[in-house]
């Protein structure tokens, strides 16, 4: 067996309309499945397990599932709620003898601990383990036919045998997956979510294992292993050739992203050395659809908490806030991003686009970026950036001090590098000075109306970059917009952050949308999820128990005869609301109570007249069009 090799993956038994076979590249021993969940990962993972027939090398097809221990439920857990409380610890049992035989078939741990059973060769590299890892043993016996595992402390002379049923999870997640790493006879191994119950550090003793017998199933005690997971410690980055082992799953309807590692985009330099040095940080974007860029731990705590206070739900959508050392590596982690199906999308200071067009080309040269440039009355959008790109920097450079004395206020020439090009400080001040006032006070500057002009031009192109996901702070820097605490110096910038968050949480929602709404815009454009509203939940329920109510309520009616005719109506649901009736002269209202202590809905009580229009005084209560 040679790598790379394409697999067919037979999804016809998957049961979802309008689903087709797809192709993967096998190209090393460990192949793994990325992405969201509901990608599609598990349903590939099942098509592929019937489809490895031609590439076991005459051995057995494993499929482990990630419910594994769903067996053993029935002993660890009160399952039912008849148990009193009290599991079946002790009466736990694995399987009988004529069960063994189909182990290979059995997803789960009842598999496992049917090879243990049968191979004491197996038992003897898990209890090793087991004992000097993890101060545990484990035993099996037969008894009456029925197999029974038990573990024992090997740290305590007097430790005696406990039931299975009684030892931890993550444990037992690790005896079954050591078991079926060792099994020889396997020689395909499927695992779905090898992560399950264990903490970071076991995680990579698991791939540690994991690697060590994956390869080529031809040699001797390797085999051809496939996983689906959501942990970074399952992923190995440090190269093209690892990076290409990677199966990035969307949704099941669409076909998988693998890169080719021999195309020329990863024989760049730049490329290699990143992928050498990924850290946690970045694999972490590998698992989401359109991590959002920024410059560093003070951007992503303040984008964090903006996501937090405004429940954007960024990372639920498929983003991930993704910090970046130095703006010079914004291209090539853009690069590298897009090669493996991702949308990246940048939240970047001001001198992202003051000081060249190195960062901005990578959206402007986008296919994209044309179509949308011709919306905004331009053919080119390369041309167009570069056209006021330099036009701005000419203006710049010769009219300097027509605002030299307003320009000169700001962060970015205060704390300039005087042994840089001062130009580029004069270029970075004068943008921040250009969006921090109004078209009025610009005039009223030396050549103003030039001044005005480049302004509205750069705020053309600030448009045509946001709908191609590249967010430029106006201000200049995230600093720029704190309202709670003043700039510290570069070595307090997380704590000025830390300290901003704290007051940013205790504004009301329109304050901080005001103030952030530079960085509000890049968190929804990855985000693109749709507001958790719990009131446009309720309102289709709302107005079919309070409609009939409005329409039968007389002035007989008692509160008890209004709650018995809406729950003959809708059941368990009418109970949400506290229907109750009020007379005011010959006018008949419905009050109507939320019976609720956990929906975060404003707007109750509602008081409704009869007569009226019930849709507009709910819309209008909650606030809903």
């Amino acid at each position: 067996m040679t790598f790379p090799f394409d697999i067919d993956i037979n999804l016809s038994q998957s049961g979802i309309t309008g689903i087709q076979n797809k192709t993967i590249t096998v190209n090393g021993g460990v192949t793994t499945f990325l992405g969201p969940n509901g990608s599609g990962k598990t349903q590939l993972l099942r098509g592929l397990k019937s489809s490895l027939g031609g590439h076991a090398n005459g051995k057995k097809i494993r499929y482990v599932s990630a419910g594994r221990l769903g067996p053993m439920e029935n002993f660890r857990s009160d399952f039912d709620g008849q148990r009193g409380g009290r599991p079946n610890f002790d009466i736990a049992t694995f399987g009988d003898k004529s069960s063994t035989s189909r182990r290979h078939l059995n997803e789960t741990i009842l598999g496992d601990f049917g090879t243990l059973s049968e191979r004491p060769d197996i038992l003897i590299k898990v209890q090793e383990r087991l004992r000097k890892l993890f101060r545990r043993d484990i035993t099996l016996d037969w008894d009456g036919g029925k197999l029974k595992v038990f573990f024992s402390r090997v740290d305590q002379e007097t430790s005696s045998n406990y039931s299975s049923a009684r030892e931890a999870s993550g444990l037992l997640h690790l005896v079954a997956i050591l078991a079926a790493l060792y099994d020889d006879e396997v020689g395909c191994l499927l695992i779905d979510e090898p992560e399950v119950s264990l903490h970071p550090q076991l995680q990579s003793f698991v791939m540690d294992e994991i690697l060590k017998v994956a390869g080529p199933n031809t040699e001797v005690g390797k085999k051809l292993v496939f996983i689906s997971t959501h942990s970074t410690e399952f992923i190995e980055v440090s190269s093209v050739e690892q990076l290409s082992t990677i199966v990035f799953c969307k949704d099941i309807l669409e076909q998988a992203v693998q890169i080719d590692p021999t195309i020329g985009e990863f024989q760049s330099r730049k490329l290699q050395a990143l992928l050498t040095r990924l850290g946690q940080e970045h694999k972490l974007a590998l698992f989401c659809h359109s991590p959002l860029l920024v410059e560093g731990p003070s951007d992503e705590i303040i984008c964090s908490a903006i996501n937090r206070k405004l429940n954007i739900n960024l990372e639920a959508a498929g983003s991930q806030v993704l910090p970046v050392t130095g703006k010079g590596q914004f291209p090539v982690v853009i690069k590298l991003l897009r090669l493996i199906g991702k949308s990246p999308a940048l939240l970047a200071d001001a001198d992202a686009l003051t000081d060249n067009l190195d960062i901005i080309g990578v959206f402007t040269s986008l296919d994209k970026a044309n179509v949308f440039a011709s919306e905004l009355g331009h053919r080119d959008a390369p041309e167009l950036a570069r056209n006021i790109y330099n036009d701005y920097c000419q203006l710049v450079a010769d009219h300097w001090s027509d605002i030299q004395a307003r320009a000169e206020l700001h962060y970015y020439w205060i704390n300039r590098d005087t042994d840089k090009d001062e130009l580029i400080a004069k270029r970075r001040s004068a943008f921040c000075w250009l969006f921090s006032n109004d078209d009025a006070s610009i005039t009223s500057v030396n050549n103003g109306a030039n001044w005005v002009s480049i302004k509205h031009r750069l705020s053309t192109l600030l448009v045509l970059l946001e709908k191609l996901g590249c967010f430029i702070l106006k201000k200049g820097t995230i600093e720029a917009y704190y309202q709670h605490v003043s700039n510290l110096t570069n070595d307090e910038k997380p704590n000025a952050a830390s300290y901003e968050v704290n007051g940013l949480m205790g504004e009301n929602a329109e304050t901080v949308t005001a103030n952030y709404n530079d960085i509000l815009r890049a968190l929804q454009f990855c985000s693109q999820a749709k507001e958790i509203n719990e009131a446009e939940a309720i309102r289709d329920l709302l107005l079919a128990v309070i409609t009939p109510a409005l329409a039968t309520i007389k002035k007989e009616t008692s509160d008890a005869e209004l709650r018995l005719y809406s729950n003959n109506l809708f059941g368990a649901k009418s109970s949400l609301f506290q229907l109750s009736k009020e007379e005011n002269g010959d006018d008949l209202y419905l009050l109507v109570e939320l019976a609720s202590n956990i929906l975060e809905v404003e707007g109750f009580p509602l008081k409704i007249k009869k007569g009226s229009n019930p849709i507009e005084i709910v819309n209008e209560a909650l606030k809903l069009k």
